[in-house]
Order: C-alpha cells, then structure tokens, then sequence
C-alpha cells in the first residue's frame, strides 16, 4: 500500500464524542488527524452529524482519489451572479491573498452538498502599471503572463492546490476556468469550523494544552507533508488555521503566497501514489527562487532571515586598520521559515498574544511601526509569562502534586525556544518537533504513529481500513 493509501486512511479515522470542558468549548477532544471507519464515526455522531458525514462519504468523500477537476466552460443563466455551473453561491465567508471566499452548494447532490468558493479575478489595476516595465512587456509579448502579475501569482496557487492531497490541508475540488470569463472560480474545502480562536479580549489564552497540542500535531502533519512535496507555505498563523465541521481536526489553508521547489526524487510521483490518477505536475519555472527574498506574509509572523535586513555595524580591528563595516551576509531562506512561523503560532497558542510587537509608544506611521516590529524579531527577546494555556499552567518547574505533570512548562518553554532561535540552522526541524516528548504525549505507541504518519511511509500490504485500525488504537490513550 502507498503513502497516499496512508494518507487516505488517516483522514477516516474515526474519534470519540466531544466531553467534557472540549464540549462546552466545542473545541477539538483528540489529537483526531487519522479518522477510519464511517461506521465507528456514525456510533459517536448525533443524527445530523450522521447524516451529513454520510453524505458526504457518499457523494463527496473526505479525501477523493481522483484530482481537482477543471472545467473550461461556464455556463450563462438568468441568476448568473448567484449560480456557477451546478454550484449555487451564497454569502461571503472570508478573503483571501488574490480573491473573496463564498460559500456555495452541489446542487447534484441531494440537500447540496456544502463547499467553499474563491472568486479570483485574472487581473487587478496594478497589473497595467507594471506592464510599463519592459521586463513585463516582453514576458506578455511572448504569450505567458509577467511573473509579477495576478495571473501568475494565480497560476501558482493553483498548482500548489491541484497537487496536495492530505487530511490536514484544505482540499481543491474543482477549478472552473472559462477564458471568455475575467474571473477563474475556485471550489474547495468549507471549514465551517472556522479559524482556530486563541485568545479573547483582554489578550489571555483561550486553549488548554492538551487542545494546543491536538491542534499542533494536525498542523504538524499538514506542513511535513507539504514540506515533503517541496512546498513552503510562508503564511503559517491561526488564522489559516481552520476547524473541520466537527472540530476534531484543523487543516491548513490559504497557498497565496506559497512557494514550490522541486523535492528530491519528484519523478515518478504518479507511481508513488499509488494511484491510476494523473496527478499534475508543478513547473518550477513558475517559482523563480529570487521570489523567496519578498517579505510576504503576515508581519507578526515573518522569520528573522525573510525581515532580514543589511547591518553596517562596526567591526573591531587594529588601531592601525582603523574600524571597517562588518558584512552580514543574508541566511538562506528555506522551509525553517515555516517552523519559525509555526513557533510564532504556538506561542499565541499557549500566552494569547504575539511573541513581538510594536511598543505602545511607537507612531502611527505604518512603514515605521513594521521597521520596529522586523527590528523586534531580528534583535528582540520576547518574554515568557509565569502560566500558560486556559488552564493556567506555570512555565516553570512544579514542585507541587497536581494533577498537571511537572515536567509540563519546562518542555513548552523548551520547545518554543527551539522553534524560534533567531539563526535558521540552529532552529529545529519539523520532524524533530514532530518527535518531541511534549507533542508525542499521550500517545499509545509514539514510534508505530510516527511510523505510520510519515509522508515517507508505504506499506508492504493491507488495507486501508486495517491501517487506520491500527492508527485509531494509538491514540485511543487520549480520549
């Protein structure tokens, strides 16, 4: 069985019933990225969560094998504002990077079936002014759009979304591209259960722990596989952070501003697989490598090495050679731009703010608060409070016979200083976050659900259903 068989079977792992304080907050119960067995889901299920999960097994599975469709053609009704082919639009639900998110119905599926659709135009006014360059006008002579355009940053996003296929990233259905039409339509994924909430007003942490560490291990899963498929996200923050209906599991969204690079080993991806499919293969001309020296992204949530920013800090020397500028050569930028943001992401989780902000006396000019905030987060410390998480934890080492262990806040804090080290190469890796005893707590057998989730793991025979079996009973230590 092949590692997408794997990634199948973990989407279907079924889960315990929301209990407890998870229920009264609706927040998710289990670390539940691998479901198995619509039955086993149906005996925990209330009748309209059996019901619509039914449904959507049957006519639109969790994970479909076959690839995003694309139609060319969109057809022309009266109620054309409101109707797109067989999918009838409703009320915006959110923006994206290149377009606003709409909800919409399968109107083929009996009571319509629920998906989300981005409406993204092909061009935007500034497309003209750049084509003044001369740069830009001899890539549009030449029949491709300028790399810098909407049509391009288009193209990418579309091919980042036609290629991933896992339970813990936002799922591209179909792509309705009509040349006649100014607008290309997306239909993916609906997350009704919204972003991930992490703190209220006053800025105090509204997660656990335990709901912090099921929320990272999806997110982890997630981003290791998009890692391994030589994606790089570039915008990892909760709010791209999204709920499944029943909040037993989060996926990752938004590839607005993600960046491709050609994995090792990328041929043959069809056979891995696993699958009769063609599954579409990225150009990697699209993604020129000077496109990973922007500053793109969510400012909060940027590395050191993306806000990165030349010093000219004197260096010290003889008094006869005088003192001469000391050069700061730019760090890489890699896939450790994601752990960092991910490091960023987990400390909202745990304190209810950002780890860097701008001072409350700064002005209010924004190009002069944003040099403050990347001075932050290339110099800056950030400061760890005394307790963390809704449940109110103490960071440092308990002495005290709780119910909390007492190993709890040192491997936090640890971990978090791992994950944002200022220095890329001295920052951890996402498969050692993925091993760390904090993240791996809980579980039944850590090295077999290591084993299983990995994006390297192909299976010499069995099934799906008795591999997620053999997921669900790691795990079931953590209802």
């Amino acid at each position: 069985m092949s590692i997408y068989k794997a990634v199948i079977a973990m989407s279907f792992l079924s889960v315990a019933p929301l209990e407890g304080n998870d229920a009264k907050q609706n927040l998710p119960p289990n670390d539940n990225v691998m479901r198995v067995g619509l039955k086993l889901h149906m005996m925990h299920s209330s009748s309209r969560a059996k019901r619509r999960f039914s449904l959507s097994a049957t006519l639109s599975p969790f994970d479909p094998l076959e690839p995003a469709r694309v139609v060319t053609i969109l057809e022309h009704t009266p109620h054309r504002r409101r109707k797109l082919n067989q999918y009838a639009r409703g009320d915006r639900i959110g923006k994206g990077k290149h377009g606003d998110v709409y909800l919409c119905k399968d109107e083929t599926k009996p009571g319509g079936y629920e998906l989300a659709v981005k409406v993204i135009p092909r061009s935007n006014p500034r497309d003209k002014i750049k084509l003044l360059r001369k740069s830009a006008r001899q890539e549009s002579q030449n029949g491709t759009p300028p790399m810098s355009s909407t049509m391009n940053n288009i193209r990418k996003e579309l091919a980042i979304m036609k290629m991933c296929r896992h339970p813990n990233v936002v799922r591209l259905v179909e792509i309705i591209d009509d040349p006649r039409e100014d607008k290309i339509y997306m239909i993916m994924d609906f997350l009704s259960g919204g972003p991930v909430e992490w703190s209220d007003e006053g800025k105090r942490p509204l997660l656990t722990l335990q709901q912090t560490r099921r929320i990272m291990r999806d997110t982890i899963l997630g981003l290791e596989y998009l890692h391994h498929e030589g994606v790089i996200h570039r915008d990892i923050k909760p709010a791209n952070i999204l709920y499944t209906e029943d909040r037993r599991s989060v996926k990752i969204i938004d590839f607005g501003v993600a960046h491709y690079t050609p994995p090792p080993k990328s041929n043959g991806k069809q056979a891995e697989r696993g699958s009769s499919f063609e599954y579409p293969m990225i150009d990697p001309a699209v993604f020129p490598e000077t496109d990973l020296l922007k500053r793109v992204g969510t400012p909060s949530f940027l590395a050191p090495e993306v806000v990165w920013f030349q010093d000219n800090e004197p260096e010290a020397s003889s008094p006869t050679h005088g003192k001469k500028p000391k050069i700061n050569p730019r760090p890489q930028i890699t896939k450790a731009i994601d752990v960092w943001s991910l490091g960023v992401t987990y400390y909202c989780f745990l304190f209810g703010r950002t780890p860097f902000n701008v001072p409350s006396s700064a002005n209010d000019n924004v190009h002069h608060n944003e040099f403050v905030l990347y001075q932050q987060i290339s110099k800056g410390e950030y400061t760890v409070d005394d307790f963390m998480g809704a449940d109110y934890v103490p960071t440092a080492v308990s002495r005290s016979s709780g119910s909390i262990p007492a190993t709890d806040g040192t491997m936090v804090v640890q971990l978090l200083e791992q994950m944002l080290q200022k220095e890329p190469l001295q920052r951890i890796s996402l498969s050692e976050i993925k091993r760390h005893p904090w993240i791996l707590r809980d579980i039944h057998d850590p090295d077999e659900w290591l084993k299983l989730t990995s994006p390297e793991y192909s299976s010499k025979g069995g099934d799906v259903i008795s591999l997620g079996q053999k997921l669900r009973s790691l795990l079931l230590g953590t209802r």
